[in-house]
């Protein structure tokens, strides 16, 4: 969830406006400057995921309601920074129990108060009257401290050490479907407050994860033999069926070899780099010892190995040619992948009906319905006209050439780079492509000509078209050609024949793209 609360800003209306234009311009922001002097407290927030509704403010206080377009949650925050005296937090506590919703409700934010003595180290003392306030408030709107992690004391001057930062909830929090825990962090350098994150620990709806190779695995010495063991199978079935279980049985070994060997990449790396800094920390001790140096040289090629590898996990992730001559695994290299992850990620769309849904199925479903009208709907065609399409140039002998042209001129070394059966995939195409020829010849004699038949080859104008390079795009789209050229061609040819050639052009189309595809992966 994307909403960024930052307390004691003190600025003025015009500087926040500069601020948000210059380095937060992609998204929304709320103020408090209406009933304070100036901004004490301002909330950013990712418009693309989450949804803010101001409610209402004071000089203490921001309430709002924020809507998830991801988790589908909605409840409501009050962002709190309070008044340093005990008589000036009098009206926050007013207006926490005025805005009292009668649903999830997080107050979260700098009281500048503590609720016991044990909040606070050194110092004066913790008295009841300095609590009380803050206490009885509590009790009354049923708020309490929210599970949490990370520091106990949340502000310090180095001195003195207390907790009057503070996420609180009420009864009503514990409806929601998706858990949350806060973490205090450290400080850091400029600011003497410890920063809140709150995560939702939410279940992930998505499901499995589809499964998904990648490049790096062809780089193990085993990656050939676990493929050749799992390949030989024999599978009783269609060349189609035997092709999809041989794949559904690599899943299994090739999954194991990423466990192994791949997973968490980054953090192998990392444990590498620190054994060999240690490593090196010993041998500048001993810079004689022989048995030291050659580890390490081990060392140094075990970083070096996996430093590759974590380059093409990230750049495939990324699909970015540049980084296949750039740095490795730097800060801008993971940015520019988090930039990719949320210009890709769609937390609601608009369905056919205008209607507006968050809806991860819902979302799915109207992808698929869309995709199908525009590319599966029925529309009428204009009749074929034998005597205009004879009348124009016919397939002769002379043809046969131009019909290879666009296979040679990819070239089968080209081919060879993609896949090592690249010569047999020329040899069988060009087989392909005489046996289509002939068959066109063929057809071209008869008195019912199968005008579709001239759909299924490229001729040599189209220079730089193969089928082959295509994988199983191109299987997709013939198989859809066929059926809609079955469709088409039946609806001339049948009114003078009996259409016996369309079936016989059909199923041979079917058996050779098959075929291929087979070859293509045994």
């Amino acid at each position: 969830m994307d909403v960024c609360g930052l307390l004691e800003t003190k600025l003025h209306s015009s500087k926040v406006s500069s601020m948000h234009k210059f380095r937060m311009k992609h998204w929304k922001f709320l103020t408090n400057a209406t009933a304070a002097n100036n901004a004490r407290i301002l909330v950013f927030w990712n418009p693309s995921t989450v949804k803010v509704e101001l409610l209402d403010c004071s000089a203490q206080g921001l309430h709002v309601i924020i809507s998830s377009l991801v988790l589908q949650l909605s409840f409501t925050v009050t962002f709190v920074y309070g008044f340093n005296t005990i008589v000036a937090r009098r009206s926050l506590w007013t207006d926490l129990r005025a805005w009292q919703p009668n649903c999830p409700w997080l107050v979260m934010g700098d009281f500048n108060s503590v609720l016991s003595q044990t909040d606070k180290h050194n110092g004066e003392p913790v008295s009841t009257y300095e609590t009380s306030d803050f206490r009885e408030c509590c009790t009354d709107l049923g708020l309490v401290d929210l599970n949490f992690t990370g520091c106990h004391f949340t502000w310090n001057n180095g001195r003195v050490w207390s907790k009057i930062d503070r996420v609180l909830v009420n009864s009503s929090w514990s409806s929601l479907q998706a858990p949350a825990h806060v973490h205090f962090g450290n400080p850091g350098a400029f600011t003497d407050h410890s920063p809140a994150i709150i995560r939702f620990d939410y279940q992930n709806r998505q499901g499995r994860r589809h499964f998904k190779f990648f490049n790096m695995w062809a780089s193990h010495d085993n990656f050939l033999q676990i493929i050749s063991d799992n390949w030989t199978s024999h599978i009783q079935g269609s060349p189609m069926f035997s092709l999809c279980k041989k794949l559904k049985f690599l899943k299994r070994p090739l999954k194991e070899l990423n466990k192994l060997h791949f997973s968490h990449i980054s953090e192998r790396v990392a444990r590498a780099e620190a054994s060999l800094e240690n490593h090196q920390i010993a041998l500048h001790d001993d810079r004689d010892n022989l048995h030291l140096l050659e580890h390490d040289k081990q060392l140094r090629l075990t970083l070096m190995n996996l430093k590759s590898l974590e380059k093409m996990f990230f750049s495939q992730k990324l699909k970015c040619n540049f980084f296949k001559d750039s740095d490795r695994g730097t800060s801008f290299f993971h940015a520019l992948m988090n930039q990719k992850n949320r210009r890709n990620y769609i937390p609601a769309i608009h369905c056919s009906d205008g209607t507006l849904t968050t809806s991860e199925a819902e979302m799915g479903e109207e992808f698929v319905r869309f995709y199908q009208q525009l590319l599966g709907s029925c529309k009428e065609t204009l009749p074929l006209d034998i005597d205009v399409i004879q009348s124009g140039p016919c397939l002769n002998e002379r043809s046969h050439e131009s019909l290879l042209a666009p296979i040679y001129e990819v070239g089968a070394s080209r081919v060879c780079m993609v896949h090592a059966s690249g010569i047999f995939l020329v040899q069988a195409l060009s087989a392909t492509v005489c046996n289509v020829n002939a068959w066109l010849m063929l057809s071209a004699s008869r008195e019912t000509f199968d005008d579709g038949a001239l759909l299924l080859l490229p001729h040599a104008g189209v220079t730089h078209s193969c089928p082959l390079l295509a994988g199983s795009a191109f299987l997709a789209v013939m198989m859809k050609g066929l059926s809609f050229i079955r469709s088409l061609i039946v609806a001339s040819i049948i009114p003078i024949s009996d259409g016996s050639w369309l079936a016989e052009l059909h199923g041979w189309s079917l058996h050779v793209l098959l075929g291929f595809f087979v070859g293509l992966f045994s």
